[in-house]
C-alpha cells in the first residue's frame, strides 16, 4: 500500500500516485509495455486476481513487472514526508528516502525496542512496557527455557535407541554367520573372507603417525621413515656380512699356518 497524500508537504505529481490505492507509490514497479507505475504490493494483489494492467487492461503477469526507471526513484526521494509517529506526538519532517531509517531511532515509536530498568533486563516493545511483569517474563522464559531442554532430551533418547537397535541387529548379523561359519564349510571360508576384508578396510581407514620425537613405540610410521628404517637395516646387513668374512679369512689363515708347520715337522 502507498503513502497517504496528506501527510506530504506540497502538491505531489500525479505521476507518482499509485492508481490502485490513490496513494504516493511505495517501492514502485511497472508493466513493461504501457510502463504504468503502481505500489509492489498493490500490483501484486491485482494480478493474483486479474492478469491485466489495472489502467488500459493489457495482459501482463508478476513475472513481467520491472523496478521503476531512476528518474521517477528520485523525484520520490525529493518529497517531504511527515513521521509515522506523528500521531504519537513525533514532529519531524524528512524526505521519503530518510523515513525508514528515521523510524528506527524515533523516540515516539511505539514498537521501539526497550530495556526494562526493573530488573529483568529483557528487551521488549515501548508500548508494552506499561503492561510488563518482570516475574512472569521470567518464568515464561524459564519455561520455555525447559522445553527445548526437555525436545532435546527426548531426541537424544530417540537417537539412542536407534544406536542400540543398529547394534542389536549387528550383534545378530555376527551370530548368524558365526553359526552358519560352524554350520557349514563353505559359509566358514566367505565368513573368513569378509572378517578379513573388514579388517583390511579398517586397517586402510587409520591415519600413519607422525613422528615428533625420538624414542619410545613408533606404530605406522611415514614413508619417510620406513625407507630410513630399511636403509639403516641394509647397512647393518653389510657391516654383519663384512666382519663375518673377516672373521672368516683370519680364520683360515691361521688354520693353513697351522697345517703347514705339521707338514715340516714330518718331513725333518
Amino acid at each position: 500500500m502507498g503513502f497517504e497524500v496528506n501527510r506530504f508537504q506540497g502538491e505531489v505529481d500525479e505521476e507518482l500516485v499509485c492508481p490502485i490505492c490513490s496513494g504516493v507509490l511505495e517501492d514502485p514497479l511497472q508493466a513493461p509495455i504501457c510502463e504504468h507505475a503502481f505500489c509492489r504490493e498493490c500490483i501484486q494483489e491485482w494480478i493474483s486476481r486479474q492478469p491485466t494492467c489495472p489502467v488500459d487492461r493489457q495482459n501482463i503477469t508478476s513475472a513481467q513487472l520491472r523496478p521503476v526507471p531512476r528518474i521517477l526513484r528520485n523525484l520520490l526521494s525529493r518529497l517531504y514526508i511527515t513521521c509515522d509517529n506523528a500521531s504519537y506526538g513525533c514532529t519531524s519532517v524528512m524526505k521519503l528516502d530518510s523515513l525508514s531509517s528515521h523510524l528506527e531511532e524515533c523516540e515516539h515509536n511505539p514498537k521501539r525496542p526497550v530495556t526494562c530498568e526493573q530488573g529483568c533486563g529483557l528487551v521488549i516493545p515501548k508500548d508494552e512496557l506499561k503492561e510488563h511483569n518482570c516475574v512472569r517474563e521470567l518464568r515464561a522464559l524459564i519455561h520455555s527455557q525447559q522445553q527445548k531442554m526437555t525436545d532435546f532430551q527426548q531426541e537424544m533418547a530417540e537417537q539412542r535407541f536407534q544406536i542400540n537397535e543398529q547394534k542389536r541387529e549387528l550383534q545378530l548379523l555376527k551370530d548368524f554367520m558365526r553359526a552358519m561359519r560352524i554350520s557349514n564349510p563353505a559359509m566358514r571360508a566367505i565368513a573368513d573372507q569378509m572378517e578379513r576384508d573388514e579388517v583390511l578396510r579398517w586397517s586402510n581407514s587409520l591415519t600413519r603417525a607422525r613422528v615428533t620425537r625420538w624414542g619410545g613405540m613408533i606404530s605406522t610410521p611415514d614413508d619417510v621413515l620406513q625407507q630410513k628404517t630399511v636403509h639403516n637395516r641394509c647397512l647393518l646387513t653389510s657391516k654383519m656380512l663384512k666382519t663375518m668374512m673377516q672373521n672368516s679369512v683370519t680364520t683360515n689363515w691361521f688354520q693353513y699356518g697351522a697345517h703347514e708347520k705339521h707338514l715340516w715337522s714330518l718331513f725333518r
